[in-house]
C-alpha cells in the first residue's frame, strides 16, 4: 500500500481542524501546514465534495469538519477522495485481468485489503490530534489486542 501525496495532505489537513476544533480559513491552514493556498482550496474542494468538511464564504469564512473528529477516520477521509484503500492487483479497471479464473494472488490482495480497511476504519482524527507515542500505542493496541507495556 502506498500513500499518495494528496492523501497525506488531506488527512493532515483534517488533523489540522480536529485540532483547532473551530473553522480555519485558507491562510490558517496554509501557515499551518505549509503548503499554498491554492493547494488547499483544491485539496479542502475535493473533501467537501467526499462530505468530509463543508466550507462558509464570506468574511467569516473557512472550513470546519462536519462531524466530531472522534467520529471521523483516516479510511473516511481517503474514501472521500474517490480512492481506493488498497488495490494490490496491478490491472486496470479497463483490461480483463490474464489471471482471473484462477489468481493465487487475489486471496492475498483481499486480505491485505481487509486489514488495511479495518486498520483504517479504527483510527480516528481525535486519535492523530495526541502525541506520536499515544498514535504507536494505539496501533500496537489494534495489531495484538492488548495494550503495549510502557
Amino acid at each position: 500500500m502506498k500513500i499518495s501525496k494528496l492523501e497525506e495532505q488531506s488527512i493532515r489537513l483534517a488533523v489540522a481542524l480536529a485540532r483547532q476544533g473551530e473553522q480555519m480559513t485558507l491562510s490558517e491552514l496554509s501557515a499551518e501546514e505549509r503548503l499554498s493556498e491554492a493547494l488547499i482550496a483544491k485539496i479542502m474542494g475535493r473533501l467537501r465534495q467526499g462530505g468530509i468538511i463543508r466550507a462558509a464564504r464570506g468574511r467569516s469564512g473557512g472550513y470546519e469538519l462536519v462531524a466530531p473528529p472522534d467520529e471521523l477516520t483516516v479510511a473516511a477521509v481517503i474514501r472521500a477522495l474517490g480512492r481506493p484503500l488498497f488495490n494490490g492487483c496491478y490491472t486496470k479497471a479497463s483490461e480483463p485481468c490474464p489471471h482471473e479464473s484462477d489468481c493465487t494472488l487475489k486471496p492475498i490482495w483481499e486480505y491485505l485489503q481487509s486489514a488495511v480497511a479495518h486498520t483504517l476504519d479504527q483510527i480516528t482524527l481525535s486519535d492523530l490530534v495526541k502525541k506520536e507515542r499515544y498514535v504507536r500505542d494505539r496501533m500496537a493496541f489494534l495489531h495484538t489486542g492488548s495494550a503495549p507495556v510502557s
